[in-house]
């Protein structure tokens, strides 16, 4: 079964800050949620920073590697 999570990411200075929109059952769900998103404050400005990415339910995905957020200063 697959799932698909729904992300907005933006770049500030040299950082990332991420968002987890929400998690849905199809694409057409997904996309409805980024099109009602892209119309909100501090969304509109950044349209094209969504991103929907199909993953697998039951799946392991430490094995890819994993992604690490940290504030400056924090190193």
């Amino acid at each position: 079964m697959y799932l698909y999570l729904i992300e907005h990411n933006i770049k500030i200075n040299e950082f990332y800050e991420g968002k987890i929109i929400g998690i849905v059952s199809t694409r057409e769900k997904a996309e409805k949620i980024v099109k009602e998103y892209e119309r909100k404050k501090g969304f509109k400005e950044h349209k094209n920073d969504f991103k929907i990415k199909k993953i697998e339910l039951d799946k392991d995905y430490y094995g890819n590697g994993f992604k690490s957020w940290y504030k400056k200063g924090d190193e």
